[in-house]
């Protein structure tokens, strides 16, 4: 499922008022990009690999217009992070087990939907520095 237009543009707006010194702290960036990666914990269902889950996330960065870079990881990771802390995501399961798909608990999901502001401000510093390095190599 490729990247909604929507959402492509509204990271490109806040890359662009990062670069022209309007976001500075890249909050509104990080923001923008901890909804839209929390949209996709739904199409993480079909593996409890925490690798895979990663790469699911990690391409769809790619898709809103982040570069390639091993640093997604660190951009993406936060917000996995956050969703096994509210048990939205079971945990990983060894690799020989990982292929197991599972069921999203929606009144978790919208529950800690919630609250991504809170998993934001516990988390987001990482992901907060790996954008600064990325966009500082993309220019």
């Amino acid at each position: 499922m490729p990247a909604p237009a929507a959402d492509v543009e509204r990271i490109r707006e806040r890359i662009a008022s990062y670069r022209n010194g309007e976001d500075p702290d890249l909050s509104a960036l990080c923001r923008a990009l901890w909804e839209t990666l929390y949209a996709r914990i739904p199409s993480l269902t079909g593996t409890r690999d925490k690798n895979a889950q990663h790469r699911v996330l990690e391409k769809h960065l790619v898709e809103l217009g982040l570069p390639k870079s091993p640093d997604l990881q660190y951009i993406a990771g936060p917000v996995l992070w956050y969703a096994r802390e509210r048990r939205v995501l079971p945990a990983p399961l060894p690799e020989d087990r990982a292929r197991e798909s599972w069921v999203l608990d929606q009144h978790l999901y919208e529950e800690a939907g919630k609250t991504l502001e809170e998993g934001r401000t516990a988390f987001g510093d990482w992901m907060t520095n790996a954008l600064r390095d990325i966009l500082a190599e993309q220019q």
